[in-house]
């Protein structure tokens, strides 16, 4: 009789550049789980991406990514020789076709329908609108006249938003209906994006005035805040996020209850999620930004194990595997993920001081967005992808590990030169 056992496969769609694809790999190889990714084209993902899987011997294969059949079908090849024992996404525009193809193959994952409601701020917005005090006052749109008028209807100021991007692109501060009417005609013209078909419509929504947290949630429960530190408006870019965030007492506790009614309300009580709320005026009440139903980007996972020892990552693919994941969250330490900016237009001719930077007591991380190299040419888009590098550092509290992140980033240097704008696409 062969003492060989039966090989177990866990596939993933797609991957993002943040490094949890990577993180969950790692766990599942250490499991004796075999990871797959399956990518629309596998040749043009980051290289970083490329380099990263090739270096744990995961495979990468070729599949139609946007098509639950063809992946599904995909999965099956993958395990023929074996067991299929989850499949998911840890990438925001994919996490639906993740849960999607789980629930076709009958393997464990969130309801499907909750995920997709998380895709499109319009869903969201309708699946939290029965519970009172989620939403802030908003209105779906289909032309830059009803937006204008939606705005006319909330006060200004309000924001304005694609209703299915991420990473903050195109979603801005607006003052009066003809900054409405600007930025829902250039979101509505966007068409395609990363891959992506854009809706051609926008959510305008009152503006909430106080500090942005996210609370990180598995399986319905909130397992920490993660405080944000973001640019100043009309933009919303996340300049920063510090975990857990300094929050105590019934702040932390109407935060905690909101997060946990959001997550609630859209069905997604499997797995993990990350809610984004802010505060109102005062900052007696909060209000619901985003609900993702995905684990934490930009990092945040790790903040979170180095603050407090559990990995998301780990608790996800805990659960995906059929395991009862620990919920509980201890933290002894504080730790921040800080980014740095790239020229709003220019040629990246320098990066030095990385190793200065590393060299600082308590950084962990000093990575370069993947992409970021010399020789590169970029202008800014008002979006997280405007982010150069990042920063991760630890310390005994919030001041310290801020202060040790804002050091190494001081010692880090970009050098720019000036292009010719007309050659640079937006």
């Amino acid at each position: 009789m062969s003492d060989r056992k039966t090989p177990r496969y866990v596939v993933f769609v797609e991957s993002p550049l943040t490094g949890a694809g990577q993180d969950c790999a790692r766990f599942l190889l250490e499991q004796g789980v075999t990871p797959v990714v399956v990518a629309a084209r596998p040749a043009a993902m980051a290289p970083s991406l490329i380099r990263d899987y090739a270096e744990l011997s995961v495979e990468v294969r070729a599949c139609d990514t946007h098509d639950v059949a063809a992946v599904a079908d995909a999965c099956r090849e993958i395990a023929a020789d074996g067991e299929l024992v989850g499949v998911a996404s840890v990438y925001e525009y994919y996490c639906d076709m993740g849960a999607q193809v789980a629930a076709r193959l009958g393997l464990p994952g969130p309801d499907p329908a909750a995920v997709a409601a998380c895709r499109s701020k319009a869903s969201m917005r309708a699946a939290m609108a029965a519970t009172p005090g989620l939403n802030p006052g908003f209105e779906v749109c289909s032309s830059a006249e009803e937006a204008a008028s939606a705005a006319s209807a909330i006060g200004f100021p309000v924001v304005v938003k694609p209703l299915d991007l991420t990473g903050s692109l195109w979603v801005r501060r607006c003052e009066t209906a003809e900054e409405v009417g600007a930025i829902t005609r250039e979101i509505m013209g966007i068409g395609d994006y990363l891959g992506q078909r854009v809706t051609p419509r926008v959510v305008v929504e009152e503006y909430v005035p106080g500090a942005e947290y996210s609370a990180e949630v598995m399986h319905g429960k909130v397992l920490g805040l993660t405080e944000k530190i973001c640019s100043p408006p009309p933009l919303f870019l996340e300049m920063g996020h510090i975990f857990p965030a300094a929050v105590t007492g019934d702040r932390e506790r109407l935060l905690v209850e909101k997060a946990e009614q959001a997550v609630k309300a859209i069905g997604l009580t499997w797995g993990p999620a990350h809610v984004e709320l802010k505060l109102t005026a005062g900052g007696k009440d909060a209000r619901i930004i985003e609900v993702n139903g995905r684990i934490a980007g930009d990092r945040i996972p790790e903040a979170v194990r180095i603050a407090s020892g559990v990995d998301m990552c780990r608790l996800h693919m805990t659960a995906l595997l059929g395991g009862t994941p620990d919920l509980n969250v201890v933290c002894d330490r504080t730790a921040i993920v800080h980014f740095l900016m790239s020229a709003p237009i220019g040629r990246l001719d320098a990066i030095d001081g990385v190793a200065d930077a590393q060299a600082v007591e308590g950084v962990h991380e000093v990575h370069m967005r993947p992409g970021v190299q010399p020789g590169m040419v970029y202008r800014a888009n008002g979006s997280n992808r405007d982010r150069a590098a990042w920063i991760i550092a630890e310390g005994a509290d919030r001041d310290e590990a801020l202060g040790r992140a804002v050091a190494a980033g001081g010692r880090l240097t970009f050098t720019w030169s000036p292009v010719d704008e007309s050659a640079v696409g937006g």
